[in-house]
């Protein structure tokens, strides 16, 4: 990996000079290890990934709990496609999915041209394709991909605002995780956590987060940390 640094703004009443850490995946670097270092993969261009709060489901010590089993349950009509990009004809349609789902959720830089991007760029290796098993095989979303022998990162999922009341979209990433597992990986990489609204994730069991040296498995040390970045 070569490394890159970016200034952010300095605050001089605290004596603080940050920088933003990027790395630049060259030829014989392992994706695994890019992710074990805490990198996750840049929307801005190919091989380009960035340090950050990651956050992971050590699979290993995953199992359902009673609130994923509850879940499963009522998302049972969600089946589950993995297939390889290179492999995947693109349709306008999935854009307008796309777009229309992450401006819902007040996220306007998700333009039709930027998932269109998201899919041709290499960024990623795969997507999952959901679709309702109780509805003649409509497709109900879409999720980005990187997935390797011994990992998935589950990345800009989105689908169907007709299904948003149908659980869908934490039912596609319960799915996902399970599926995972049965695959044999060792990790299910979920974004980052800054925010409450991401605690959400650490409902998994194995749950896991870089805390900037290794992968922290303390839930109450993640929450301090969000309670007072938000203040």
């Amino acid at each position: 990996m070569k490394f890159l640094y970016k200034e952010e703004g300095p605050d001089y009443g605290i004596y603080s000079f940050p920088y933003r850490v990027y790395a630049m995946r060259e030829d014989n670097d392992n994706l695994d290890d890019i992710y074990q270092a805490g990198f996750l993969p840049s929307r801005k261009e190919m091989n380009l990934f960035y340090l950050a709060r990651s956050t992971r489901i050590d699979l290993e010590k995953f199992e359902l709990s009673s609130e994923n089993r509850r879940i499963s349950r009522k998302t049972e009509y969600l089946e589950p496609d993995v297939v390889q990009l290179a492999n995947f004809v693109y349709d306008y349609k999935i854009g307008k999915m796309g777009k229309d789902f992450y401006a819902q959720r007040g996220e306007e830089k998700f333009s039709a041209f930027k998932i269109k991007w998201l899919f041709s760029s290499g960024t990623c290796t795969h997507i999952v394709i959901f679709k309702d098993n109780q509805n003649q095989g409509k497709i109900v979303g879409y999720c980005l991909a990187n997935l390797t022998a011994g990992l998935m990162h589950y990345a800009y999922p989105f689908y169907d605002l007709a299904y948003l009341d149908k659980n869908a979209g934490i039912g596609m990433m319960t799915r996902s995780i399970v599926d995972a597992k049965e695959r044999g990986l060792r990790y299910f990489y979920l974004g980052t956590c800054y925010t409450k609204p991401s605690l959400y994730k650490t409902q998994f069991s194995g749950f896991e987060y870089f805390d900037g040296e290794k992968w922290n498995s303390k839930l109450d040390d993640l929450k301090h940390l969000i309670d007072n970045e938000n203040q």
